[in-house]
């Protein structure tokens, strides 16, 4: 199950990544896009700009960037899923609960107590009575190891670790698009100061 599903995720990405440059490379022969500002076009495709300029070289930096990028916010968010699945699974087999509408609050505090009756006293005693889970067969578990529980919260925290890199990984997307086509309105800038003309002129 573990090696299909490998294979899936790695003919997903490569799919992907071939889409990506298939469309990148449509997108930069396409007549129809040349009026386009070298800017807006590094914009909208980092190094599209930089290649419109003659600068080939310095736009694929641009793209290898955001092929990276988008490689691996696919990778984190896919992970991230799998693990989730696993460890949902993994509680509802050793800590006997019901996976079903439970939020992300939920899947944390089982990581971190034995049972719903542990959860509850300790938060009788600190009067937080919002807190408080119903002791019904919805909500209820008990953990049949430590070693497993541990196991549990481990996994759980390295799901929510990969969700983050994926979240932190569309900030670098974006910053990608902004750095680009301020780069390419630098080089529009330096190609428009080569092909000025200098007429001297004597009074």
């Amino acid at each position: 199950c573990a090696f299909s599903r490998d294979i899936i995720i790695k003919t997903s990405i490569t799919i992907f990544i071939g889409f990506f440059l298939q469309f990148n490379f449509l997108i930069c022969q396409n007549k129809s896009f040349d009026k386009l500002d070298p800017v807006i076009k590094s914009f909208i495709l980092p190094g599209w700009g930089q290649k419109s300029l003659g600068f080939s070289s310095r736009g694929r930096y641009y793209n290898y960037a955001e092929s990276g990028i988008l490689l691996g916010i696919l990778g984190s968010s896919t992970y991230s899923n799998i693990l989730k699945r696993n460890y949902i699974s993994f509680a509802s087999k050793h800590a006997g609960l019901s996976s079903s509408g439970k939020n992300h609050k939920y899947w944390v505090d089982i990581g971190n107590y034995d049972s719903i009756n542990d959860y509850n006293n300790e938060h009788l005693r600190n009067r937080e009575m919002n807190d408080l889970y119903p002791e019904d067969k919805k909500w209820s578990w008990d953990w049949d190891f430590d070693s497993n529980r541990n196991l549990f919260e481990k996994n759980r925290i390295l799901s929510d670790q990969m969700k983050l890199a994926a979240k932190f990984g569309i900030g670098a997307l974006v910053i990608n698009h902004i750095v680009s086509s301020i780069d390419a309105m630098y080089l529009k800038r330096i190609s428009s100061s080569k092909k000025a003309d200098i007429i001297p002129y004597l009074n």
